[in-house]
């Protein structure tokens, strides 16, 4: 139940005729005098116009507030910078939680060069960001999308660091496999790369690809690198199911009646949300909740005539509709109708016997008639309902003291899942997105991510009881395997730095010159191939050293400031397209992937 002391205006004030005299005559005046250069008039209109809105309880005026925000910004680009302070000081005044004047204000501070102002209108535009539900919704669906794709691409760095680590290795053993099918020449080179490139000759795509090749490289790897690795797929796993979900968020948020909801409780006035919400009811006009819905948001604007008329068809659609007669019964209460109300309250009564605001405000009625003892026992029959919400309203009283029932968000919410069902709301925007909670685990492709752990794992111990993987010389890097070189020699030096190490068994002065120059280019190489690779992937050499922790996390900030830096703008779209700022997203996301490559290249030297 959502109900909230409602203020109402005062009989003869509140209807449509009076709320475009307050608000929309006023709003003109301002336009007028702000166009002229006269920013008296221009302040004592906004005055007028919050005055009206605060008899109503509105508090935010987001449409008038974005229109002053861009005769603002038009006005600081013809350079008359006094007008445009004005514009934006009055759209920060009749929207206070709107961040886009809020940043207009830090544009204007910089280009007049007033830096002393910047730090406090920087702390306001980042209160206003955090405190607009729209800004805050979007921020967060970045957030979430931009660590989603970061850690993809944090899987597939590791994959791509593994190989290069360890891809001689397996080429020399792929190359052994294939000498069996076709022996020697280029026949094993041909078949080799087919073996490597074998998902896309099947015609799978990249994620296969990458899938395949970690079942490949993961047996050369050390076992803090194979748990991290492990870990880095399974982290990628629920990202199609999280795109799903958030970009249903994302179209429900945008749903005329998710918007009106959230417009009662932010006390929010914008005509968009209005003019959403009767396009709704005009297309599903035996609707109650939106009948209630659009009356209710005609209370909380003045305009009593209007929700009148919208609670008294709820009321006829619906037999069980009792929250449209509290409501019309308030307005008729303030209008000095008490017969009337009385009625709606008892009618109310009468249909939901539990209703606690309904026998609250008939209590009000009889006190306001003297009917005292009728009064005292309705109000001790709330009471014996909910006593703590009968103490909630005498605790927050308002002028009227009667209160009125709200919707609320999540009762918004679920009547947009319930309209989805009717092909008549997929016309409205935010309706036509279908959720079903399990669409997004029935990719192929995440079932390949398990079954792609155990054929890893089932190939690393097929080979580990066969002739095992390939090694590297310690010496010059040669590669070879169990079939290169007798058994019974070292496992850690090919044949020929056996003999020049440890055999010396006259071996040429040229040959150990070669192998001692051979030692020193692989070390040369190798050092350069590990900078390169931790200066382009910060984090790899940490990895490669089997520290995958620092390694990971170094990568995922890395490749989460990228991520946010080219894609952010395209995983959600601002609700207030071009008035918006970069900026401030490309600076975020700029520091975070500057902390991610520092971290990198810390975590590549050891203490």
């Amino acid at each position: 139940m959502n109900v909230a002391a409602q203020a109402l205006g005062a009989p003869g004030e509140a209807n449509e005729l009076t709320f475009r005299r307050q608000i929309r005559g006023q709003w003109f005046a301002w336009l007028s005098a702000q166009e002229e250069g006269d920013p008296i008039t221009a302040r004592s209109k906004v005055d007028e116009i919050l005055r009206y809105a605060q008899r109503i309880e509105i508090r935010r005026i987001t449409d008038l507030a974005l229109a002053a925000t861009i005769l603002g910004r038009r006005q600081m680009e013809d350079g008359k910078t006094d007008l445009a302070r004005e514009a934006f000081q009055s759209a920060s005044r009749l929207d206070p939680d709107l961040p886009e004047p809020r940043w207009a204000r830090v544009a204007l501070a910089v280009r007049m060069r007033q830096y002393r102002f910047v730090v406090p209108e920087l702390l306001g535009a980042f209160r206003a960001t955090l405190a607009d539900g729209e800004s805050r919704r979007v921020l967060t669906a970045r957030g979430i999308l931009v660590f989603a794709f970061a850690g993809l691409a944090t899987a597939v760095a590791i994959l791509l660091i593994l190989y290069i680590r360890h891809g001689r290795r397996l080429v020399h053993d792929l190359a052994e496999t294939a000498s069996r099918v076709v022996p020697g020449g280029y026949g094993t080179d041909i078949l080799v790369v087919a073996l490597l490139a074998a998902p896309l000759l099947l015609s799978f795509d990249v994620l296969w690809f990458l899938l395949y090749l970690f079942v490949l490289v993961f047996g050369y790897a050390t076992w803090p690198q194979r748990v991290g690795t492990i870990a880095a797929l399974a982290l990628t796993v629920p990202i199609l199911p999280l795109i799903d979900r958030t970009s249903y968020e994302l179209a429900v948020a945008s749903s005329p009646i998710v918007r009106s909801a959230e417009a009662l409780e932010e006390s929010r006035y914008d005509q968009r949300v209005v003019d959403g919400l009767e396009k709704a009811r005009s297309l599903l006009p035996e609707d109650p909740d939106l009948r209630f819905l659009l009356g209710r948001i005609y209370q909380a604007l003045g305009q009593n005539e209007k929700a009148v008329a919208e609670y008294s068809v709820a009321v006829q659609l619906s037999p069980r509709e009792s929250r449209a007669l509290v409501n019309r019964g308030n307005i008729r209460f303030v209008d000095g109708d008490l017969g009337s109300a009385q009625e709606d309250y008892q009618e109310a009564i009468r249909r939901d016997p539990r209703s606690v605001p309904a026998r609250y405000n008939l209590a009000l009625l009889f006190a306001e008639t003297f009917r005292t003892v009728e009064a005292v026992t309705m109000l001790n029959e709330a009471r014996a309902l909910d006593a703590a919400m009968v103490q909630s309203f005498q605790d927050s009283p308002t002028l009227v003291r009667v209160v009125s029932f709200g919707y609320s968000v999540e009762e918004a919410r679920q009547k947009s899942a319930e309209i989805q069902k009717d092909e008549r709301g997929r016309h409205l925007l935010g309706l036509f997105r279908v959720f079903h909670p399990a669409a997004g685990w029935t990719v192929p492709i995440l079932a390949g991510v398990p079954l792609a752990f155990a054929a890893a794992v089932l190939l690393d111990r097929r080979r580990q009881r066969g002739r095992g993987y390939a090694s590297e010389c310690q010496k010059c890097g040669r590669t070879f395997c169990r079939l290169c070189k007798p058994s019974g020699e070292s496992s850690l030096l090919c044949s020929q730095c056996i003999h020049v190490y440890l055999k010396k068994d006259g071996v040429a002065i040229e040959t150990k010159l070669q192998k001692l120059e051979d030692v020193r280019r692989r070390k040369t190489v190798q050092d350069r191939i590990h900078s390169g690779l931790n200066v382009f992937l910060p984090g790899a050499s940490a990895f490669l050293e089997s520290r995958v922790l620092a390694a990971l996390f170094a990568l995922l900030l890395f490749t989460a400031g990228l991520v946010g830096l080219v894609l952010r703008q395209r995983f959600a779209v601002v609700p207030r397209p071009g008035l918006s700022p970069p900026l401030p997203g490309i600076v975020f996301w700029s520091l975070v992937g500057v902390a991610g490559w520092a971290l990198g290249q810390t975590t590549a030297r050891r203490g």
